[in-house]
């Protein structure tokens, strides 16, 4: 097998992370239930683990990406919504960690709320 590194990329998907907001700012009769994105990233996305309930597959999702604490402002916390397109695949989850690195990244840690 023949595998061409001069093609990969460090950080090959683009991704959101959200929140899912009524607009009180509009009138009533306008307001419905929207997201709203928080951030907006190129990151990298693992599996990290996956268990079988019910004849479902629940999958977690280790995402990486880039971030510099002097230029941007890292406002994801648990709860918040992730989602993006991994090679045609849907990914959208749940935050349940953050953990940001002294080395110029930051690594979340989603759990899949498709089922």
């Amino acid at each position: 097998m023949y595998i061409n590194r001069n093609i990969l990329e460090e950080f090959p998907h683009y991704a959101y992370f959200y929140t899912v907001e009524v607009d009180e700012s509009k009138p009533l009769d306008q307001q419905k239930e929207e997201k709203m994105i928080i951030f907006e990233t190129a990151c990298d996305i693992t599996e990290s683990s996956h268990s079988w309930s019910r004849n479902f597959i629940w999958a977690k999702y280790a995402v990486y990406f880039p971030f510099d604490p002097d230029v941007d402002e890292l406002n994801i916390t648990l709860g918040n919504l992730f989602e993006t397109d991994l090679y045609g695949m849907r990914v959208n989850g749940k935050v349940v960690g953050v953990f940001p690195s002294q080395l110029g990244g930051v690594t979340v840690y989603i759990q899949d709320t498709d089922v």
